[in-house]
């Protein structure tokens, strides 16, 4: 009897959606899979044009659905584990659900991610090395948009009054709304007086025609963003940098200045609240009431941050139970060295990594190949051309015309080849920490930065109880106590607190 399977497949940019290869290429390979491996599909979920970083997609909540909803499904089939999701929080939650489900998830291109202990540690680790992969691409957007705005170009949503246009140059700048200039321009004219509020200045010029996205009146928060907004006195801002930008301003810089002080007498200052994350967030307890530990960020020097037990209602008093940030993250941080893996374990993690290793390297290889191929035929055809302009049998205008398509194809697919260098630095990088974390746990984590740390607690420790500033007793994930169990996982102090399902109670 087969098994039932579904596939899902994703592509990130329009492009690709319109193109449509990849898919295909993703639903080909799952299918070759599953027809050697006893699967029958029986549903096809495609997301096309969708980022990997956050599970609102329509096809994947289709899928997810149809796992929670049909009880003879035994499979989810991907090519790679980053199409589900390249952010490691909705990596692990989707694993959980299927795993809820009791429905396997396999990735084609990456046999090594079963649901042995080692198999979920390296999938644990690939998971943030995809949401890695994620922020780097939003490095290089983010750094694409500096360069922008360095070069007095505006990199975000033009606000009111201004539009988003495409230049013929392909370059995208900021012109003036012919339908919102003029009002917009009018409603900073009125607040300059000083004889009109933000509320009479939205309702009188609704009247005119300056309405919201949604056909209605403009907000009273949002016409104080515009009147306060430099950028209609040509000044741009963005992340505590200041540039004179291109495009035409409405007012001068010194009626900008003008309208500040106007909105300092009405008293129309916006308070802004800061949320600071701190890394033990959720990770340790009180060992007196059990409560979860908050941080409180002190916004002045002079008093440390700390965290301290969250319990109210005086349960307890909190005399002598704060302790700094920085002292009990270190203290956490020390219970890394009292882990090790044991040797047979280490072995098999690194078998699993050479194999990573041997199927990625040959795919970047037929990749690089392919793109090397392409190369070398563009340069064969420029070649051509160059000897039909010397027999004089081509135009210098259609030479020039055919060079610049041939230059333009050639650094189209040495982009792509850098791309595949950079993928094949990543994968390495990657395997890299793998081994330190499976060689030496406490170097693994001192090293980490702050979001790795916080997978790293997560696939360790269920937790961590403090009492009087001390690190009272900790509780392991079910996956490392199932390994402590079959000593594959190893702990050097005995002082270790073994829990059943109460939390409070020590085996």
């Amino acid at each position: 009897m087969m098994n039932k399977a579904l596939i899902y497949s994703r592509v990130s940019t329009e492009e690709q959606a319109k193109e449509g290869y990849s898919l295909d290429a993703q639903q080909n390979f799952c299918s070759n899979f599953a027809k050697h491996n006893n699967y029958r599909i029986t549903g096809v979920y495609r997301d096309e044009g969708k980022s990997a970083t956050n599970l609102k997609r329509p096809a994947l909540q289709d899928l997810l659905a149809k796992c929670q909803q049909d009880k003879s499904i035994d499979a989810v089939i991907v090519q790679e584990t980053d199409r589900l999701a390249r952010n490691t929080q909705d990596h692990l939650t989707i694993k959980a659900m299927l795993r809820k489900a009791d429905i396997r998830l396999i990735s084609v291109a990456q046999p090594m991610l079963d649901e042995s202990p080692e198999g979920n540690m390296i999938d644990t680790i690939l998971a943030s090395v995809n949401q890695f992969q994620s922020d780097l691409n939003g490095r290089k957007t983010k750094k694409g948009m500096q360069e922008k705005f360095d070069k007095g170009g505006w990199p975000h949503l033009a606000p009111p009054g201004y539009l988003n246009a495409e230049m013929k140059n392909s370059r995208k700048t900021i012109i003036p709304d012919p339908e919102r200039w003029l009002l917009v321009k009018e409603a900073l004219k009125m607040y300059l007086t000083g004889n009109h509020s933000a509320t009479e200045i939205s309702e009188i010029l609704y009247r005119k025609g300056l309405k919201s996205k949604m056909g209605k009146m403009v907000g009273y928060s949002t016409m104080i963003e515009i009147i306060k907004n430099p950028f209609y006195a040509g000044i741009m801002r963005q992340n505590k940098q200041e540039r004179m930008g291109k495009h035409k301003a409405m007012i001068t810089i010194d009626e900008h200045k003008k309208i500040l002080n106007i909105v300092d007498n009405h008293n129309r200052h916006a308070c802004r609240k800061r949320i600071h994350n701190f890394l033990l967030r959720g990770f340790v307890f009180c060992d007196i009431c059990n409560q979860r530990y908050t941080a409180e960020k002190h916004r002045t020097g002079k008093n440390p941050d700390y965290y301290h037990c969250s319990a109210r209602n005086g349960k307890h008093s909190n005399k002598g139970q704060n302790i700094e940030v920085k002292e009990l993250e270190k203290k956490v941080e020390e219970q890394f060295k009292d882990i090790q893996f044991s040797d047979d374990l280490i072995q098999l993690i690194v078998q699993k990594i050479k194999k990573f290793y041997e199927n990625k390297k040959s795919g970047n290889n037929q990749e690089r190949k392919i793109f090397l191929n392409r190369k070398t035929s563009i340069e064969n055809k420029r070649e051509v051309a160059e000897e039909k302009l010397i027999a004089g049998t081509l135009s210098d205008e259609d030479f020039g015309r055919i060079k610049k398509r041939y230059e333009d194809e050639i650094d189209s697919v040495k982009e792509e080849l850098d791309k595949i260098e950079q993928k094949h630095n990543i994968d390495v990088d990657t395997l890299r920490e793998a081994l330190i974390l499976s060689k030496n746990i406490y170097k693994a984590y001192k090293k980490a930065p702050c979001q790795i740390k916080r997978l790293y607690l997560s696939f360790f420790w269920d937790g961590f109880w403090a009492k009087d500033r001390e690190i009272i007793s900790r509780k392991p994930t079910k996956l490392i106590d199932k390994l402590i169990e079959e000593k594959k996982v190893i702990i050097k102090k005995k002082w270790l607190r073994r829990w059943d399902s109460n939390p409070r109670q020590a085996d």
